[in-house]
């Protein structure tokens, strides 16, 4: 029998019913905020995927270069110069294998892990009690405001993992469970072969916060805990450090010393601590007073944090146990990430721990605002959403801007948009177009003091170990004389040198006086200029004001 239409009314309504509060329960909403956080992020990264800010013709090209060379077999440290762990280069060489070998494939693979981040900082949030809306603007702003390295392309997989590791943290806060214990362990693990100290790091975070909660929470010790604990003991010299004995195995100690610069007393920058946290303090103070969105942000954490502490100290029920465990932990790992930035004094250094300060700046809001009308919680979160509406406005307008025939780099392998001054591009693609033209395909050539990316776009393998030629280097005669034998060997005829091998900045030097006599003697002696592009009047910088000569050997023809 055919429904009456009352009946049909009255099963939409309850369908209707049912929807509404499936959509209204914490749980649903953070599901739907979540893949909202996909979306979104997907969105937010897309002009990213052919667009870079900036390029430098050394560390990008470094990071370029070891993932082209890992993906035809070189192993890193071992055959190649690399300063960070073994396992970003192999990360970038499956996004080549799978993508093609160009820089968007790189340019997607970290999009991917920038998006991961989000959305951990996502769960994380959720998982400290922030309300799925507020969350959900908390990823968005991470990801408008990327606290990230700009100097290279594998500071994205620490990123990721640290958040991940958070929010694991947070979630044993919340239900102290040994599978989020060993899921940690592994994120420390693997961040330990992205970049060795901030594995350890990790390691210490991670069991500081399982004591810490144990201890607070009054957690059983049981047979489970302690096998954790021998495992977490245990990881590192059974996983970790056979990879980086594999690898560093034979090398000279110079070469080590140049692999892990910041691990003892060869680094370039040494800065006493308390003069490293007044530069803390100081950049504190210029964000906060940048701008007037930086400056009503801070007004309001501040505002709220006064609130959170209130609510939290003076309401110490069960549910605000994980919370304040929460807080106190992220600033300890915002406290234990800064160590390579207060050892160094370097600022973009402090992009390890911005992670932890987004979190609380985030979790402070959720707590604080609670209670508040509804009006008022509506209002801030239009602000901060209007925020990031502008901010991905304004990013994506510069983006397109730049999107341009003057801004794009149509060398065969990189096939982007730069940020980098025009003339800077037209450099690369003219000494690119030298090379190509004039080398044959068994040929090689020999740039420096630091030009890896040139090796890259042409496809070409160096044919020395060593990629980077400075006065921080601390180059001793044996490398050099090594270096030689390579050229002689393989008889490299071709020789491309960029202005950088003359500069005023501190640590760099100039090639042939105060570092490399040996090696700068050999090409004066050996090569003649035959070609020159780009900039040599003014003082050569990371990125800009570049130049290049490309050199002959004299008997060659």
């Amino acid at each position: 029998m055919p429904r009456s239409p009352k009946t049909d009314e009255k099963t939409v309504g309850l369908r209707l019913k049912s929807f509404i509060i499936f959509v209204m329960t914490p749980e649903s909403k953070n599901q739907i905020f979540f893949f909202l956080t996909l979306f979104a992020g997907i969105f937010i990264l897309y002009p990213f995927l052919d667009y870079q800010s900036v390029m430098a013709t050394g560390d990008h090209g470094r990071d370029l270069y070891a993932a082209q060379v890992t993906l035809k077999g070189h192993l890193p440290y071992r055959d190649y110069w690399w300063v960070y762990g073994p396992l970003m280069p192999y990360y970038y060489a499956l996004c080549f294998k799978i993508l093609g070998v160009h820089i968007p494939a790189v340019l997607t693979g970290k999009a991917l892990l920038a998006l991961a981040s989000s959305l951990f900082v996502y769960l994380a949030l959720t998982a400290a009690l922030v309300p799925a809306g507020l969350a959900f603007i908390g990823a968005m702003w991470f990801l408008l405001f990327f606290p990230e390295f700009f100097i290279t392309y594998n500071h994205v997989g620490g990123t990721v993992l640290l958040s991940a590791l958070t929010y694991l943290a947070i979630q044993y806060f919340r239900q102290p469970k040994t599978i989020f214990l060993y899921l940690g362990l592994l994120c420390a693990v693997v961040l330990a072969l992205v970049k060795i100290n901030f594995g350890l790091a990790a390691l210490l975070m991670l069991l500081a916060a399982v004591i810490g909660a144990d201890f607070f929470c009054k957690n059983k010790i049981t047979r489970e805990k302690l096998i954790f604990y021998a495992a977490a003991v245990l990881a590192f010299p059974l996983l970790v450090m056979p990879v980086y004995f594999f690898l560093l195995k034979g090398l000279p100690t110079y070469a080590l010393r140049q692999c892990f610069p910041y691990l003892g007393a060869y680094t370039l920058h040494h800065t006493p601590v308390l003069e490293s946290a007044g530069a803390l303090f100081q950049s504190i103070s210029r964000a906060i007073t940048a701008n007037p969105v930086s400056f009503f942000m801070a007004v309001v954490v501040i505002l709220c944090g006064a609130r959170a502490a209130q609510l939290l100290l003076t309401k110490k029920t069960k549910e605000n146990i994980p919370v304040i465990l929460t807080i106190v932990f992220l600033i300890f790992f915002y406290i234990i990430n800064l160590h390579e930035f207060l050892a160094s004094g370097v600022t973009y250094r402090l992009a390890w721990s911005k992670p932890f300060a987004h979190l609380l700046m985030f979790i402070v809001l959720g707590i604080g605002t609670r209670g508040l009308k509804k009006w008022i919680r509506v209002l801030l979160y239009a602000a901060l959403a209007l925020i990031c509406a502008v901010q991905f406005l304004n990013t994506n307008s510069s983006i397109q801007a730049s999107k341009d025939p003057f801004h794009y780099l149509g060398v065969e392998r990189a096939k982007v948009f730069l940020g980098n001054d025009p003339a800077w591009i037209d450099t690369v693609t003219q000494s690119v177009g030298y090379l190509q033209s004039h080398l044959k395909n068994d040929e090689l050539f020999f740039a420096l003091p630091y030009d890896p990316l040139y090796y890259f776009l042409t496809d070409k393998v160096s044919p020395a170990r060593q990629i980077i030629f400075f006065d921080h280097e601390f180059i001793p005669p044996e490398q050099e004389k090594a270096t030689i034998a390579d050229l002689e060997n393989r008889r490299v005829n071709w020789i491309l040198l960029s202005s950088r091998q003359n500069s005023r900045e501190f640590g760099l030097g100039t090639l042939g006086k105060t570092y490399c006599p040996l090696l700068g003697a050999y090409i004066a002696e050996n090569f003649e200029t035959v070609a020159q592009f780009g900039d040599w009047v003014n003082e050569p910088g990371w990125a800009w004001d570049h130049g290049t000569s490309i050199l002959r050997r004299k008997s060659a023809y």
